[in-house]
């Protein structure tokens, strides 16, 4: 008897601990979630995007933001019934970065350096810019460089990045960054291939570096290897979409692929490379996700080109990165979720800014505005 009862405590203090366990890494993100909630519910609705859409002249759309946050940002946009684009998209990308940052501050430590290295696609994006330039042979612009800030980059960083002139200065200053080796790498690629070397290999370091971390801390791993393999999965899709419509040799365009892709094997890929035409290439992943969703816009991406798949694989993302949100909400999803939602919002705005300064018509403006599916409970 006295066995029994060892054993039947054993296991009630076996359950004692996992629990205590598992609310010690749960309370971790409740007031995260919370704060990450109030944010997310001043997200502007797809309903408001539309009638700003409508709005028959730029100060009724300047008016229509009046009671959201972006409201202390108008009067540096808007002057004498216009608006400076240019300007809009440097103060709503700062405001963008202010929100980052604020979110690094709150993310529980567990999960604080995923999000960091989630956030580091700004820092490569600005670094996609200056070896453009210097390719170019021209000097980054001052408003570029103010659109190139990053919530992981000083200002004072930037700015000398920004004043490199050659490749060979730009090694310089990166000779102790984790950017150096993979500049360095691609480089010599550069004089056969050209400029798409080095793009292509930042954005596969920052694909791979990220996947690495997600992979380095098993707390909710699975959680993000959905959310992060889906975009990887999407991003592959729509390079080899749009180089193969380019006519890119399949060779050449397997270079560019990230791997490793998430549900699309080595196969897929490979498939998908070499199929002769853009609905051959689908039917090739018609049991993913993704298959199915474009095959069904096929007709539409045969009329309207490579961008409706895009569109298509874009708002796909954001319903897996909901779906994971909803279904955690005590974990680092909400946090991954609202991080591309308010930069989804910020991309809206300044295409309904853009669009309406060019006095493009309605439908087509609404056309261009990114959706963001809603899922139900």
């Amino acid at each position: 008897m006295m066995e029994i009862l060892i054993v039947i405590f054993g296991i009630i203090g076996l359950i004692s601990i996992l629990i205590a366990l598992h609310a010690k890494r749960t309370v971790a993100y409740v007031y995260c979630g919370a704060v990450i909630s109030a944010w997310e519910a001043k997200l502007l609705k797809e309903n408001r995007l539309m009638e700003m859409a409508e709005a028959p002249a730029v100060e009724n759309l300047i008016s229509l933001l009046d009671d959201t946050e972006y409201r202390p940002l108008l009067s540096e946009i808007s002057k004498d019934g216009t608006v400076d684009v240019k300007k809009a998209e440097i103060v709503f990308k700062d405001h963008l970065n202010h929100r980052y940052q604020e979110i690094l501050k709150i993310v529980p430590s567990q999960r604080k350096e995923t999000v960091l290295r989630l956030l580091k696609k700004w820092e490569v994006w600005g670094l996609k810019t200056i070896v453009t330039a210097i390719h170019q042979g021209v000097p980054v612009e001052e408003d570029l460089k103010h659109y190139m800030s990053s919530p992981t980059l000083t200002r004072e960083r930037l700015e000398m990045l920004t004043s490199v002139k050659n490749f060979d200065q730009l090694l310089d200053f990166l000779k102790d960054s984790e950017y150096f080796p993979v500049l360095n790498g691609a480089l010599k690629d550069y004089k056969e291939r050209g400029l798409s070397a080095i793009l292509s290999a930042l954005d596969v370091y920052y694909y791979k570096s990220l996947w690495q971390e997600i992979l380095r801390v098993k707390s909710q791993r699975e959680i993000l290897m959905k959310m992060i393999g889906c975009e990887i999965d999407t991003v592959n899709i729509k390079l080899i979409l749009r180089l193969k419509k380019e006519g890119v040799a399949p060779e050449e365009i397997d270079k560019y692929l990230i791997r490793p892709s998430y549900l699309l094997t080595e196969g897929m890929l490979k498939d998908m490379v070499y199929a002769e035409n853009i609905k051959s290439g689908l039917e090739v992943v018609s049991r993913t996700p993704y298959g199915l969703v474009l095959l069904n816009f096929l007709p539409q991406i045969e009329a309207q080109g490579i961008s409706t798949a895009e569109r298509a694989l874009d708002e796909l993302r954001l319903k897996v990165f909901r779906e994971q949100a909803v279904a955690h909400i005590f974990s680092i999803a909400p946090v991954v979720l609202y991080i591309l939602l308010k930069e989804t919002e910020v991309r809206n705005l300044l295409t309904i800014l853009r669009l309406k300064a060019e006095k493009v018509e309605p439908q087509k403006i609404k056309k261009n505005i990114l959706g963001v599916p809603k899922i139900g409970l």
